[in-house]
């Protein structure tokens, strides 16, 4: 039996290649936009994924809760982007990976944090 290694050896050097253009095509003013573990986040890094407020679309997709700082949601929406909520320069949206990295390149976003995960609270 003899394998072939060459389209294998394609397929991970795509893989690669793909993961590490995520935070490279980023300029450094967008990375100044995001928090730590949203860096992360862009960089493949998914071990922190457990911290993430992550939900699925129906297709499977991921999608992870974000909190954009901007006076300017109509730009987001513009994106085709479903905005959650909205409270003056807070802006709520559950969005892609490829959806971060087009709002971070909008110049009206000023910020984007780590969503957190919604817990229930209980009054003792």
């Amino acid at each position: 039996m003899k394998i072939h290694l060459l389209p294998i050896t394609i397929a991970v050097l795509t893989m690669l290649s793909i993961q590490c253009s995520s935070t490279k095509s980023l300029s450094n003013t967008e990375k100044a936009k995001l928090d730590s573990p949203l860096l992360h986040l862009l960089s493949g890094d998914r071990q922190n994924d457990k911290r993430l407020d992550i939900t699925h679309r129906a297709d499977g997709t991921k999608e992870y809760a974000v909190i954009v700082q901007s006076e300017h949601p109509d730009a987001i929406r513009a994106l085709g982007i479903n905005v959650s909520s909205v409270f003056g320069d807070i802006i709520v949206v559950h969005v892609t990976l490829e959806e971060l990295k087009n709002i971070v390149s909008l110049t009206t976003v000023e910020a984007i944090r780590t969503g957190s995960k919604r817990t229930i609270q209980q009054n003792q």
